[in-house]
């Protein structure tokens, strides 16, 4: 398995992987499809995706993304569930960590759902601990995270 930076032949893997989990435990609001088809404008204004690479196949994909200030947002981590258990989470998620700290990160915030016990784990494993929401920005938000880098 090997960690790479954004490729657009990984654009529909980006896609898709994300839309599984979604459309399996929520519905896909506005933001999402604006987020995954507009990817690279997200790019242009500084954000980073991550992908997981086994034999060419793109396994698991993580964002991040510049907010106000020092903050910075881990969104749209996504592993396939097939290779569920092999570090490719962890592996994305850390290489978004990574850059954000790289580029002038001080907070990192994610906004998610307790359902996504899988996401939870990797999150608290990282350093993340609960905060009061204050970015409602998705109807299926009921928990803020944030980590201090």
């Amino acid at each position: 398995m090997k960690i790479i930076s954004y490729q657009e032949i990984y654009k529909e893997d980006f896609i898709r992987l994300n839309l599984i989990w979604i459309k399996k435990y929520f519905k896909v609001e506005p933001q999402d499809i604006e987020m995954l088809n507009d990817v690279e404008d997200f790019l242009a204004k500084g954000a980073a995706v991550y992908f997981a690479v086994e034999q060419d196949r793109a396994i698991a994909t993580c964002m991040v993304v510049p907010r106000e200030g020092q903050v910075w947002e881990i969104c749209k981590l996504a592993a396939d569930e097939n290779y569920m258990g092999r570090g490719a989470g962890s592996a994305v998620l850390k290489a978004c960590i990574d850059y954000a700290k790289e580029h002038g990160a001080e907070k990192l915030m994610i906004v998610s759902n307790t359902v996504l016990s899988a996401a939870m784990h990797l999150y608290a494993k990282a350093g993340f601990k609960e905060v009061p929401i204050d970015n409602m920005e998705y109807e299926r938000v009921n928990i803020q995270l944030e980590l201090n880098v």
